[in-house]
């Protein structure tokens, strides 16, 4: 902890440790958050990345619905640049979809904060940041993609992989590391059928394959997640046919091109009926020769989907473990098996109960059914760690708490009177 802390004191790169400190902000109060996301656009080739989100948070709520928060970190001070940066905040927002947006900075004047709030974006100066992370200094300073060592090795070695693995293609990776955090359900589980095809075609080596397996178990749970909110307006018999239909017909919200193969399967019928009819009037006898459906071959469903559909049921059934449950695989998979050890301690307690450890295996056989047993199996279904964790009851939620210690409750924190 003292090397954290000596860090984020004198930092290499100020910008860098505001945007992780930011990012640590958000985690803590109950986001995914993930630092510098590409944000992709259509585009000529090599032009797609139209810039980096500093910070971008996933927020889940008690009904399981997702909303998106952008979070702008700028380190400069005075009043230099702050209304552009404002409007391009605001056009930003607009652009992912996201709910929220949030500009940090050293000092927020007078004029920023008229400007912001006409354009209904939040603000954050250096003193406020301040102030709220103290009220998180038991949560560990880096951890999983908040700056967490192991992980940070282990995606810059996958880079360096995949360049040798032709196979697996970019725009596939890109999709599940950043775009699936953007994405609705549909392209998240067309992506992970992608990503079983592609790993198929040859051998993929570690660490790229359990960083691949860990970004696809994000990717599934909050496909799930989303699809779950979905229960509360539509029965999960329609939401089994909308998933099919994303699937493979590619868009879950359009039955037209089944309407259309039913006719032209009809039409074949009819023309093998005249055929038919034809030879039995010559006096020929009549072969019965079955043939396929078009509908039938496009349209059917895949395997998996009654256990993904069983997933989503009981993502919904649990909310309040539910929404929780991408912060837990985010722990589990980024930072327990990237060889680190942030996930043991205090402020993680409430992740990984009993309930948490039931969901997250349950997900994980959902994601060994689309991706196949190669990726899945290097991450495993967590036996090896401890989810019969409880979070404490009252813990002084603003003591910095040493590695692997039990929390002091806040009524033992207080000073006696």
């Amino acid at each position: 902890m003292a090397a954290a802390q000596t860090n984020r004191t004198r930092p290499e790169d100020p910008g860098a440790d505001l945007e992780r400190r930011v990012g640590r902000l958000e985690f803590a109060e109950g986001a995914l958050a993930r630092l510098r996301v590409p944000l992709r656009v259509a585009a000529d080739r090599g032009r797609e990345i139209l810039t980096d989100l500093d910070v971008l948070a996933v927020d889940i709520d008690g009904r399981l619905r997702t909303s998106l928060s952008v979070l702008e970190c700028k380190t400069t001070k005075g009043q230099s640049g702050e209304p552009d940066r404002l409007l391009w905040l605001c056009g930003l927002q607009r652009l992912t979809g996201a709910q929220r947006a949030v500009l940090v900075r050293q000092t927020i004047t007078r004029r920023g904060r008229a400007i912001a709030q006409a354009l209904d974006l939040q603000i954050m100066d250096m003193q406020t940041l301040v102030s709220r992370e103290e009220g998180h200094a038991w949560v560990p300073e880096r951890f999983a993609h908040i700056q967490g060592m192991g992980c940070e090795q282990a995606e810059r070695r996958t880079d360096t992989q995949l360049k040798g693995l032709k196979h697996i293609p970019g725009g596939l990776v890109a999709f599940l590391r950043a775009d699936s955090l953007l994405a609705d359900s549909p392209e998240c589980l067309n992506a992970l059928v992608a990503l079983n095809s592609a790993t198929r075609q040859g051998v993929v080596p570690n660490p790229t394959s359990q960083i691949l397996a860990s970004h696809a178990l994000i990717a599934l749970l909050l496909a799930a997640i989303r699809d779950a909110s979905r229960l509360d307006v539509v029965p999960a018999s329609d939401l089994k046919e909308r998933v099919a239909r994303a699937v493979t017909l590619g868009d879950p919200d359009n039955s037209q091109i089944l309407a259309i193969l039913s006719q032209a399967d009809e039409l074949v019928q009819h023309q093998v009926r005249r055929i038919h009819d034809s030879y039995t009037r010559v006096g020929a006898t009549r072969q019965d020769i079955a043939v396929a459906s078009l509908k039938s071959i496009v349209a059917e469903p895949p395997e998996w989907l009654d256990r993904y559909i069983d997933l989503v049921t009981k993502l919904r059934a649990n909310p309040a473990i539910a929404r929780d449950l991408v912060q837990t695989a985010e722990l589990a998979c980024f930072d327990a098996r990237c060889g680190d050890h942030a996930y043991t301690e205090a402020a993680f307690d409430h992740l990984f109960t009993p309930e948490h450890g039931y969901l997250l295996v349950t997900a994980i056989k959902v994601l060994r059914d689309i991706v196949g047993n190669q990726l899945a199996d290097t991450i495993g279904e967590f036996d090896d760690l401890d989810f019969r964790r409880a979070a404490p009851t009252i813990p002084d939620r603003s003591a910095v708490q040493a590695e692997h210690s039990t929390p002091k409750l806040a009524h033992e924190a207080r000073p006696a009177e």
